[in-house]
């Protein structure tokens, strides 16, 4: 099966993943359907390899794997005489003592359960990589994915305002009812993936070439960016509308920076590319002005909830700055080899402050960087400092050509969206968006390497 039909294999499998993989919970039922057909696409995947295409994302492959091999380790029992030694293993120690449970072979987790599910977990982004390479798919074929999910998020989303609370499209029990979190289960991971997927539709419409169906084409490419624009506004994620004022802005730079928009595209008469050609701006205003006027009509009707909660709340009350310190003792005491991937839940309330006792509970750390370190160790942050030099060298060799400055826009952009999001949040702990992350890395391996190539 070449590229020819390769697609289809990856659609059926995103839209599997679309309908099971929104929520970051290590107990949501939905994981058994998704890690079953994931398991399936990488065994399938494996069959398709080949030397070739496995070296052109080799970097890929193994910075996944060393991963995996981190939290491997994690997992595997350790005599007592080293783990007793670990800098963070002396209550657990005391514990043993108390029971009389000396001479205990433990791992390095400090909750192996938790990290043995991550381990299961990580097929989900291992079949996307494969997928991907072993089906030879073009970077437009994955973009184009990319924004069908964008869609269909944003559609569920519409269709859940308009059922209300009690709808059945609301996929996961613990969720955010009442609010367009479409194919997720929190809203602020629905409404980054939805900025995201505005930059891609973006960018697909600036690639659009002069063929049959081309205008057909830009005009469906509008269509989707107004509908997930609409529904961005409507959400309550104070994080999404920042995002989404930032793709807005992002996506107006990439249109000024396009040869094709600079030069002009226009098939008609000579005079009219001249006159376009003079002034470049003009064709900008359409979208300008459709944009600004549908954000303005939002805030002025005061429908922008996101924006109430922006000016309501002190972001300083924000129940994820008042857990920093706690995590920055987190980070001292677990930053050389990790406390375990998964386990940040199961550690924080080691070092609970008795003034953050509520009702309800923190699960995750909001800030999914420092979460890597806590629970990774050195290892994992090494792994994502490597990763980010490899993104960078590539976004660079693009940046390089003057016609594709949009282009290095683009994938600056989109990556900056889901970094500056895992500060405030952890949207790359849902399946969703590791998938999607996955495939983003391949299609700018592949674009980089397409320029080297001419």
């Amino acid at each position: 099966m070449g590229r020819s039909r390769g697609w289809i294999v990856i659609a059926l499998f995103a839209t599997v993943v679309a309908l099971t993989g929104g929520a970051s919970r290590f107990d949501a039922i939905q994981i058994v359907p998704l890690r079953a057909v994931s398991a399936l696409v990488l065994i399938t995947s494996l069959f398709f390899l080949s030397k070739q295409r496995t070296k052109n994302e080799g970097v890929l492959i193994v910075m996944l794997g060393c991963f995996a091999l981190i939290g491997a380790l994690q997992v595997t029992p350790l005599p007592p005489w080293l783990w007793k030694n670990l800098p963070h293993y002396g209550a657990v120690a005391q514990l043993d003592a108390t029971l009389r449970l000396e001479g205990q072979w433990r791992p390095l987790s400090m909750a192996p359960m938790r990290t043995s599910n991550m381990l299961g977990s990580i097929v989900v982004p291992v079949a996307a990589l494969l997928a991907a390479i072993a089906f030879s798919t073009s970077s437009k074929t994955i973009l184009r994915v990319v924004a069908g999910l964008g869609v269909l998020n944003a559609l569920l989303g519409l269709l859940q305002i308009v059922t209300g609370r009690s709808s059945l499209l609301y996929f996961y029990e613990v969720t955010n009812r009442g609010s367009p979190v479409g194919l997720f289960a929190n809203e602020n991971h629905a409404a980054i993936f939805a900025a995201c997927s505005m930059l891609v539709i973006v960018f697909l419409g600036l690639k659009v070439t002069h063929r049959s169906g081309a205008l057909f084409e830009r005009m469906l490419y509008s269509a989707a960016f107004l509908l997930i624009l609409f529904v961005s506004l409507v959400g309550g994620s104070r994080a999404g509308l920042v995002a989404a004022v930032g793709a807005i802005l992002v996506s107006l730079f990439m249109l000024a920076l396009s040869p094709h928009h600079r030069r002009g595209r226009s098939p008609g008469p000579v005079g009219a590319r001249r006159w376009f050609d003079s002034i470049p701006g003009v064709i900008l205003v359409i979208p300008i002005g459709v944009v600004s006027l549908t954000v303005a009509a939002f805030f002025a009707l005061d429908r922008v909830p996101a924006f109430r909660d922006l000016l309501a709340q002190d972001s300083f009350e924000d129940l994820r700055w008042s857990i920093w310190p706690v995590i920055a003792k987190m980070l001292g005491d677990y930053w050389i080899f990790g406390a375990g991937f998964g386990a940040f839940e199961q550690i924080y309330y080691i070092v609970e402050p008795p003034k953050l006792l509520m009702p309800s509970y923190v699960n995750q750390a909001h800030n999914d960087w420092a979460q890597l370190i806590i629970e990774g160790g050195a290892m994992a942050g090494f792994l994502a400092i490597g990763l980010f030099a490899w993104g960078a060298k590539r976004i660079a060799a693009i940046a390089a050509h003057r016609a594709l400055r949009a282009d290095a826009i683009f994938w600056i952009s989109i990556f900056a969206v889901v970094g500056a999001a895992s500060l405030i949040d952890y949207p790359l702990r849902t399946p969703l968006f590791q998938l999607v992350s996955a495939w983003l890395l391949v299609a700018l391996s592949r674009d980089a390497r397409n320029i080297g190539a001419r």
